[in-house]
């Protein structure tokens, strides 16, 4: 028993080494778009979006919300920093709760809510 359990372990880790060597074919498609034809098509994209009718400023700002981000305010004691020893004085930083400014989806919160934010 213990020799056809070798016996086959050795053949599955064979078959798994010549598997992975087995393929022979370019990688990359040489069917589709040359580089030149990708790029003129990009341009002519570009020139039709300018015949768009313009977008008004505020419309992304009044369909998205900001969401809530408090600000916070730490108090730095005086301290000693650097190799030198040197005195810094207390002093008050203020940060945002959150790194990043936060969206909410459209009618996503309650109007009065984001009223009351700003």
């Amino acid at each position: 028993m213990h020799m056809i359990l070798t016996r086959l372990f050795v053949l599955l880790w064979i078959s798994s080494l010549t598997a992975c060597s087995s393929f022979s074919g370019n990688v990359v498609p040489n069917k589709g778009l040359t580089m030149e034809q990708v790029y003129d098509s990009h341009e002519s994209v570009d020139n039709n979006a300018s015949r768009l009718p313009p977008v008004p400023a505020n419309a992304v700002s009044r369909e998205f919300k900001k969401l809530p981000n408090p600000e916070l305010t730490m108090y730095v004691y005086p301290h000693v920093a650097g190799k030198e020893q040197l005195p810094i004085p207390g002093y008050e930083t203020v940060f945002s709760a959150y790194t990043e400014t936060h969206y909410a989806l459209p009618n996503e919160i309650i109007r009065d809510y984001a009223i009351e934010l700003y």
